[in-house]
Formats: C-alpha cells, sequence, structure tokens
C-alpha cells in the first residue's frame, strides 16, 4: 500500500517535500516537542513552525514544506489541520516578509505567466495565443508583439485588448482578445501582461507577442514548453493533468460562477454559439448561484420600491381610467 501511494509522487515531489520535513523536525527537536506530538501535528504546532521561519526565505518555500508535511500525514492516515486557526494569516505574512527573497523577474517566468492568465481570463485557444513550433511562425497566424494593444479604464479598472490575427472560428479575420483588471488578485491578466511588457521589453520586429528574453537573444514561447512548464507545476503540487483547452473551459466556468451572462463569456472566448455550455464543469455550484444571485436582485429591487414607495407589482399599480 505504501509503495502504491509514493508511486503516486513524482521523484521531485518527493525530494522537494523531504525538504519539509527536515525543517520541520529540525524545529520540533530544537523547541523540545516530543514525537508523539508531531504527527498529528496541531494546528498550534503548525502555527509556530511557520512563524519561526517568516522572513528567513520565500513564503513559496515555506508553502512547499507544509505540502511536504501534509503528504507525511497522509501517508500515515493522520489528520491534517494545516488550514486552521492563523496558519492562512501566517502564511501571508511569510509571503511579504519573503518578498526579499524572491529572485528578480525573469524574462520566461513573466512570459509563460502572461500566457496563462490571458489563456484563462481571456477564455483563448492556446493555438490562438502562442505558436506550435518555433520553425512555423507567421505574422498571418500567430499574434507578434506590433500588433495593435488597447488600454482603457472601465467602470474603474483598466482594460488591456489585443488583436489576434488568427482563431480556429474566424480564420484569417481574427479577433480580439479582452483582458479586464482583477486588483489584488495575483492571477489577474491585466498586471500579468504589463509586467511581461515591462520585463521583456524593447522587441525587435516580428516578435511573437509571447516571446522572452534569454540573456542576448529572444526565445518564443511555443505550445509544447507552455504546457510541459504548466504540467510540472501541476504535478508538484498533485493536482489533475492540464490540457491546452483546460485553461479556455476554466476561464468561461470562472466568469459564470461571477455571475457574467453566457452571451458575454460567448463573445470574450470567441464562440460562435452557446454550444461551449456543454465543456461547463461543477454545475452543482453554477446553478444554484445563478439562482441565488436572481433572488437576491429580486430582494433588492423589491427593497428599493419599498424605499420610495414605488409599486412592485402589477396588482400594486394604482390606474385611474375612468376618463378614458
Amino acid at each position: 500500500m505504501f509503495e502504491g501511494l509514493l508511486a503516486a509522487t513524482t521523484d521531485d515531489t518527493r525530494q522537494a517535500y523531504g525538504a519539509g520535513l527536515l525543517r520541520f523536525n529540525q524545529f520540533c527537536d530544537t523547541e523540545f516537542i516530543p514525537e508523539a506530538l508531531r504527527m498529528p501535528a496541531s494546528s498550534i504546532l503548525l502555527g509556530a513552525f511557520v512563524a519561526d521561519h517568516i522572513g528567513t526565505c520565500t513564503g513559496k518555500c515555506i508553502q512547499n514544506w507544509l505540502s511536504g508535511l501534509r503528504l507525511w500525514h497522509l501517508f500515515n492516515d493522520a489528520e491534517w489541520h494545516g488550514r486552521e486557526g492563523w496558519i492562512p494569516s501566517l502564511k501571508k505574512a511569510a509571503e511579504k516578509k519573503g518578498a526579499a527573497f524572491k529572485r528578480p523577474p525573469r524574462g520566461p517566468d513573466a512570459s509563460k505567466w502572461a500566457a496563462a492568465t490571458t489563456a484563462y481570463w481571456g477564455c483563448r485557444r492556446l493555438g490562438e495565443l502562442i505558436p506550435k513550433s518555433a520553425n512555423k511562425i507567421t505574422m498571418e497566424h500567430d499574434v507578434h508583439r506590433s500588433t495593435c494593444v488597447t488600454r482603457s479604464v472601465v467602470d474603474g479598472r483598466r482594460v488591456i485588448s489585443f488583436h489576434l490575427p488568427w482563431t480556429k472560428t474566424t480564420g484569417v479575420a481574427g479577433g480580439e482578445c479582452y483582458l479586464t483588471e482583477i486588483p489584488g488578485d495575483p492571477l489577474c491578466p491585466y498586471a500579468a501582461v504589463e509586467n511581461h511588457f515591462t520585463i521583456n521589453h524593447s522587441p525587435p520586429p516580428g516578435t511573437p507577442f509571447f516571446a522572452y528574453r534569454e540573456n542576448q537573444s529572444w526565445v518564443p514561447l511555443i505550445k509544447p514548453t507552455f504546457i510541459s512548464w504548466m504540467t510540472a507545476i501541476f504535478r508538484l503540487h498533485n493536482l489533475e493533468y492540464v490540457f491546452g483547452h483546460s485553461f479556455r473551459i476554466g476561464g468561461s466556468l470562472a466568469y459564470l460562477l461571477l455571475g457574467v451572462e453566457p452571451e458575454i463569456i460567448m463573445k470574450i472566448g470567441g464562440w460562435t454559439s452557446l454550444c461551449f455550455l456543454i465543456y461547463w464543469r461543477r454545475l452543482e455550484q453554477v446553478i444554484p448561484q445563478a439562482i441565488a444571485r436572481a433572488m437576491q436582485s429580486e430582494s433588492r429591487m423589491r427593497a428599493f420600491a419599498s424605499s420610495h414607495r414605488l409599486p412592485f407589482t402589477a396588482d400594486e399599480l394604482d390606474f385611474d381610467l375612468s376618463n378614458d
């Protein structure tokens, strides 16, 4: 059974998580924590472990340590208390205090972050954003940095849009990719694309949109490279395999859960009909939330009508038709 559980993780994952187990036991040894109290580890003990390392490394490093401890508990069929009490707040503090330990932003990281958030929030196919091969890049099919980029502000939120020379549904007629700012969200597509432009600045003519600097040259971000990079991240955290269309489907679901109308989502992703609804997942969340929003809207309308002494239903209307 344990061999089967170990087979569920890769060597890289076990090595990365092993560091967390080592650090945790070193901490417990220093603080004279008995082994009997180390597993299952209480939220107080885990919180103290996190707090002890705040400001010594990045928040991501501490999160990886906790992931390793969680896996250790899972293998031993022990309860995990790593999401309770003060731990979420302590992890946020670790992220802030650990910013100084982060590596300087690199071109490939900025490029892939921008491509991922664009595919997700833009509900776009990867083939419409990044080339399939470095040897088959054309101006007619692939989006370049020279494409028309528009910036605007709508209801206080910044929006960036750019032209796609080719889409699967329109062909060479192309389409538009719209990205709206999500303030404070690490997955904000506006921030990701602007960050990409800042780090990978001054591209030469003919540079693909998500190409990045590497030493003194430019490297196009291609689909196999992107998928390989994303798959490695998901595998490290024991998440499901990611396909190229996962971003497009996930983005449409995210918009639906936010209450965006299906017709608007259809336009964002370049669908020509509502047939994309068949791809939606988690309908057990989508349907109740949509109904709840409708009920809340009716409640607000009733409150508004009442506060202004206005009729709300047809029965409440008072028409005087005596003179007609």
